[in-house]
């Protein structure tokens, strides 16, 4: 009974551990970091836009979200994030989801998403990743940025502490 126990409670932990950690782009560790900052935000450096309009965060309360189609925690968090994204939508927060994967492949996989992944979508054009993950040392997705009036106020994984840091953004 012990052993079944423990064989339980690990495998809940490791669950919870993987929803928690990200897909590694070159090395880094992937685990969730969660930081308050007041530096400037980077311009969104679009190639495409897939899902909604162009969006410009110099002003107001806005999440950029790193991920990407292959990377199974990514795809984990795009239901949180929607539900996200419907919870604040009358307060003015967008979510910007930015993958560097090419168009033929981000494409149709926000197609099939639907209403699942109801937020704006776009491709990155290269400066977005550098002016945000580069910018901070992150090397793993999925990321989000909390950008309020043109200033990113927090990054961390998506899945943690970001409603919170949302709702001391719209204060």
């Amino acid at each position: 009974m012990k052993t079944i126990l423990f064989f339980c409670i690990s495998s809940a932990l490791l669950t919870a551990s993987s929803l928690l950690t990200g897909c590694s782009a070159g090395g880094g560790s992937g685990t969730p970091q969660v930081q308050t900052s007041s530096e400037p935000a980077a311009a969104l450096a679009v190639a495409h836009w897939v899902k909604g309009e162009p969006v410009d965060v110099s002003s107001g309360v806005h999440v950029v979200e790193f991920w990407a189609t292959w990377c199974p925690p990514c795809r984990t968090s795009i239901p949180h994030l929607t539900e996200i994204q419907e919870k604040y939508e009358d307060r003015g927060v967008k979510i910007v989801g930015i993958s560097n994967e090419d168009l033929a492949t981000v494409e149709p996989f926000v197609k099939k998403m639907g209403d699942k992944m109801a937020y704006t979508v776009a491709i990155d054009a290269g400066g977005t990743s550098k002016g945000y993950m580069t910018k901070y040392g992150i090397n793993g997705i999925p990321h989000a940025f909390v950008v309020k009036d043109g200033a990113v106020v927090w990054h961390g994984h998506p899945m943690a502490e970001l409603e919170g840091a949302i709702d001391d953004a719209l204060k």
